[in-house]
This record gives structure tokens, sequence and C-alpha cells, in this order.
């Protein structure tokens, strides 16, 4: 990654022509606050949180008139806002020709690059960063939701990483559990983080495969970044919402735009154990009932991507299912009290790919992992074009089904696809436990078949949903708590009994945007330490750890404050 250790003396400025606006000069300031641009009577200001990244170019003929020969090009490379409030992409080029020759003028081109990623990799530096000098480890499963994860990386992400001039690695999994076993016996110390290019699966896969290591006390804490590519993507809008970043224009840019400036934000992390022993890491969320149901049974509809979970909330709508379980939990102190948001967001499907917007690419066949490195200089293309990294060679997917033929799915036998899930979610549990055998916590419960403590409290009941968060959104578009941050040591549960009015359980159906707080027989609480112990001698569902089944036991969850770093603006 450029100027991660060089400095710069600042402010940098510079008068030149700009590309495709004649003669006249503009100056050009670079200060730690960003990129002031002044000249035809117009003053351009691009703050350093949009700042992103600066080529440069030789001149090329089909470039301006009255360029000369030697003049050299430096292109700004920025992500600001709109007056649609989302992000598009600015490049600002500038011609150099203040010396004779071209190396010259290359080399003034190439300071102000090398001050611009300066600027971008100092801003806030008061805060915790990652390290600049390695490079990232980007895991890719291809399989995930749609099955666009690739496409998202070929069109979008490395545009936007070698814009940024981001270093990175790409691991393409391959099979279930694969993500486990590499970041179990990965040397972190080579790498600036993980980034996780999926839907929440392959994090969770992550984050149990650091902690069966056997410094899972530290691996825990090694920087992590999400960028959406499934069909539940909790945390990716989690951490916009809570940015204040505009999400649902273009997920993965938003999303993509924390790896580049690389700030190192807390964030809670929950430990669960199991009747058996076994110990869970989780992100995102802890639960049964109507939300588990759902988001397990829609998983034939994987294909439609977030459109499942709406597609299959009408047919368990029908077919209201109620579990006998007893919970208890420790309240939260100092939280604040669960309510709607003063103001209600407009909610939409989220496009996790947008296309025509990827820039042309070259595209090359490389093995299954690869690297991706910075180019030093860029001496091809037009001066508002950007070189982009060699890629994998990806077919476009099937085209997605029509709604019709999605609810047809739905036709088919429940029985049969509950033994088929809960076969796979055994076989899931088994997978990998020997590892996690030895895996010790600094989180002191009491024993499963022993009382909770005096400060907990209990309600035993027919419960319809039983549902614990970490963060804001458990899916791109499912708004669950709106007090939520990722750091304010919270689970958010909320619980809906037997005798929830069914005019609750249809406004939740049709789309959960923080109101569903104020709602009749809705309850949340933020807690610290729960314990769910669900009757065995009743139906059975799906209890969930990140959408992740595990068998119908006992469980207790208690979290882990600040004790995982994600990547931020």
């Amino acid at each position: 990654m450029a100027g991660g250790g060089d400095t710069h003396p600042l402010p940098l400025r510079g008068q030149f022509r700009q590309y495709k606006h004649g003669p006249k000069l503009f100056s050009v300031e670079l200060s730690e606050a960003g990129v002031t641009v002044t000249g035809d009577g117009v003053q351009q200001v691009i703050k350093v949180t949009d700042l992103v990244g600066c080529v440069c170019q030789q001149k090329q003929k089909h470039q301006q008139q009255g360029s000369s020969s030697s003049s050299a090009f430096f292109t700004l490379l920025a992500y600001p806002l709109t007056e649609r409030k989302k992000r598009a992409r600015l490049a600002l080029c500038f011609e150099v020709a203040q010396r004779n020759n071209f190396k010259e003028n290359l080399e003034v081109a190439n300071a102000w690059r090398k001050a611009v990623y300066h600027v971008v990799r100092i801003y806030g530096t008061a805060k915790p960063h990652i390290d600049y000098s390695k490079k990232l480890l980007v895991l890719i499963n291809p399989n995930s939701g749609p099955g666009r994860a690739l496409q998202i990386y070929r069109k979008q992400v490395s545009t936007v990483l070698a814009e940024a001039d981001v270093s990175h690695e790409v691991l393409v999994t391959e099979r279930a559990n694969h993500a486990v076993e590499v970041v179990c016996n990965l040397d972190l110390k080579q790498y600036a983080g993980l980034v996780i290019l999926s839907g929440d699966g392959l994090l969770y896969e992550v984050y149990n495969g650091l902690l069966s290591r056997p410094d899972w006390e530290e691996a825990i804490q090694f920087p992590i970044g999400i960028i959406p590519g499934g069909s539940g993507n909790g945390l990716a809008r989690s951490v916009s919402h809570w940015l204040s970043e505009p999400y649902t224009a273009n997920p993965v840019l938003v999303s993509t735009l924390n790896m580049v400036h690389g700030h190192l934000s807390p964030m809670d992390l929950v430990m669960t154990e199991t009747a058996k022993g076994k110990r869970i890491l989780s992100f995102l969320s802890v639960g049964f009932g109507l939300l588990s149901d759902i988001d397990i049974e829609s998983e034939r509809l994987r294909i439609i991507g977030e459109s499942r979970f709406a597609v299959w909330a009408v047919a368990r709508c029908a077919n209201l299912r109620k579990y006998h379980a007893t919970i208890y939990f420790k309240r939260a102190v100092g939280a604040p009290t669960p309510a709607p948001p003063t103001s209600v967001p407009h909610l939409q499907r989220s496009q996790t790919l947008q296309e025509g917007e990827g820039l042309p690419s070259t595209t090359k066949y490389l093995s299954r992992s690869y690297s991706v490195q910075p180019q030093e200089s860029r001496e091809e293309g037009d001066a508002c074009l950007d070189l982009l990294p060699s890629l994998v060679k990806v077919e476009d997917g099937a085209p997605e089904p029509s709604p019709e033929k999605a609810l047809e799915a739905l036709e088919h036998g429940e029985k049969a696809l509950e033994a088929q899930e809960h076969e796979k979610a055994l076989e899931a549990q088994e997978h990998g436990e020997k590892q996690q055998e030895g895996a010790r916590s600094d989180v002191s419960f009491p024993g499963l078949d022993e009382p909770v403590p005096d400060d907990w409290e209990t309600i035993e009941d027919d419960f319809i949903m039983v549902h614990c968060s970490q963060h804001s959104h458990i899916s791109g578009d499912v708004f669950f708590a709106p007090q939520a941050t990722p750091d304010d040591g919270c689970l958010w549960l909320l619980m809906l009994r037997r005798s929830c009015p069914k005019s609750t359980i249809a406004k939740l159906l049709l789309g959960l945007d923080g109101r569903h707080l104020s709602y009749p027989g809705v309850e949340m609480i933020a807690v610290e330490a729960l314990r769910i112990v669900p009757n065995q001698g009743t139906n059975k569902g799906y209890l969930t750890v990140d959408g992740e089944v595990i068998p119908w036991t006992p469980i207790q969850s208690r979290v882990l404050h600040k004790r995982g770093r994600i990547m931020t603006r």
C-alpha cells in the first residue's frame, strides 16, 4: 500500500490545466483536510474522507490538443456524496507540463500521487489503523446467496482497491468450512486484515476458525472487513447504518471504501456455549422461532438473494409455530430503552451488484489463490480511466428465476425439507469440534445444569419467536434494533409470546423497519447474557447462531465487549 511510511510537506500546491477544460490554469491544493481545486470562477472541495487515490499517466493521441508530448498527468480519484445521497465516482485529471521532458514532469505527478496516498493513510490517525505495509487477505465464497461474489469482486471491489493502491491476496473457498481450516492455520502476521466478500455465513466460519486457534484470545481481535455478497448481509448493513452511509444505493461500494480507509473500530462478539460444552463465537444473532425458521427454510430460494426471506415469510405466516421454552437473561446496565426510530427509514431492496457500473477490465486466467499488487505507475489508457488488476475469469451466472418459479418452491414438502436441513446442521456441528475442544474462554458461566445467578430474570412461555441481535440489522433490509451499535455491550433480545396478536405478526412479515417495537405483543430487552432452554418434548425448531443451525438443546450466551475489530471509514 502506497504512502504507508512516507512523509510529505503539506499543504502541497500547484497550478495545472485540467483535462477537457481547455488552456485555463486551475489552482490545486492538497492538505490533511483533502483537495481544493480553484479555477474558472468555481471552487471544488474534495474531503479527505471521500478521497481514495491518484494515478499517473502519459499523454495519449486522443487527449486534448495543445498538450505537449512531454506532459504527464495525474488523476485524483474520489467517491463523494451526490445530491441524491449516494456515493459516485469522481475523477479529476490534471496536466503537468512545467518541465521540458516527460521524465521530470512524471516525477512531479508522482509526487502528487504519493502525497495523496499519504493524506488518505494519515486521516484519523488518532484511531487504530490496519498495517498498511501488509496486504489484505480477501476470502470469497463463490456460492454465497445468488452466487455472484466473484462477479462482484471483478466488477466493483477490485476496481476500488486498485484505485486505492491496496495490495491484497484473494482466496476463493471451495467447500463448506474451508475458511475454518484456512484461518485456523493462517500466519496472521503476514496480513493487514481479513476481508470477507460473501454473506454472513463465511464470516461465521472465519470467527470460529480463529476461535479454534491456540492463540484465539488474540486472534479474534484480528482486523476484519465485510463486503456484502450473499443473501444475508446483516453486518455490512449494520456497519453502514452506524456510519450513516447510503447503503441501499450501492452496498458493495460503501462497504469496500471501509477497506480503503482502514480505521479499526471495536466490535462486540458473543460467546455461546452448548449443552455438549462446545463454544461458538458469533458476531450477529442468536435465536429460534419465526425468523430462524424463515432464514433456514428459505435456503432453497437463495438464488433470488435477500428476497427469499420475504417469499418464505408468506408460507410461514400461514402455518405459524409456537415453541415452549424458558428464557433466562441478565439485563444490560445503562443501556438505552428500546424504542422505534424517531424517523422511519425508507427501506428498499438493496442491489448487491449494479450491472453496467464496472469499469472495463483485463481478464487473465489465474489460480484460485493469487495476489494482486498495486502498480507503481500507469502509462496506458485514457487519463480519466484506471487500469484494473488482473482478474479471475468468471462466467456470468444464470438468469434469476421469476417470482412465480420461486413461489413454486414453496409447494415442496416441508417435512422433507426439515429433515434435510437438520441433517446438514448436525453434519456441520460435528465438523471441526475436535479442533475447538481445547478452546478456553474468559467468560465465566454457571453450568447449564446449574441455576442462573440471582440477578438474572426468567420467562417461561410458548414463544412464536425469541431472537437476539448484536447489531441494528440482521439482514440487508431487516432493521431489528434501532438503538444497537457495534460496541454497545448489548444483546438486543426480542420476544413474541403466544399471546401476540395476529395483526402484529402480519405487520412484522411485511417488514421490520424499526416500527415493530411499538406493536402490541413485541417485547425487546437489552441484555448482557442469556440462557435459552427449549422444551424437548414439544415442537423442535431451528436454534440458530448467526444463521447457522445448532442442536435443539439448552445454550447460553454472553457478550465479549469490544473483543472484535471491524474495518470502517
